[in-house]
């Protein structure tokens, strides 16, 4: 009895299922290269794809870009920081004694 409940434990942990096999394609079927910003996407097939990284992959390999979220924008204030001062030439923010021309936002 005990050889019959331990052949069958056996079994069933010997036993994938379905779930975990690993599915292979078909060796002419397409494949698509992965790319990255500045490489050209290619396709080919799944027996000719390449077996290492991409050239960006390898150039940068180990270094993590920050993705930290923007901060929101805040409202500005519209009260002036400095004198601004007239002239028929533009207006201009005077620091000290120097003169900085005030120009619109892009």
């Amino acid at each position: 009895m005990r050889f019959l409940v331990f052949g069958l434990l056996a079994l069933a942990v010997a036993a994938p299922s379905r779930a975990q096999r690993v599915v292979t394609p078909e060796p002419g079927s397409t494949y698509v290269v992965p790319s990255h910003r500045g490489e050209a996407v290619r396709i080919t097939t799944y027996e000719r794809r390449p077996v290492e990284r991409g050239r960006l992959a390898r150039r940068y390999l180990g270094l993590r870009a920050n993705r930290t979220p923007r901060a929101a924008a805040r409202p500005v204030s519209l009260r002036p920081t400095a004198p601004l001062i007239e002239t028929p030439r533009g207006t201009f923010v005077r620091r000290g004694t120097s003169y900085f021309p005030v120009v619109r936002a892009r």
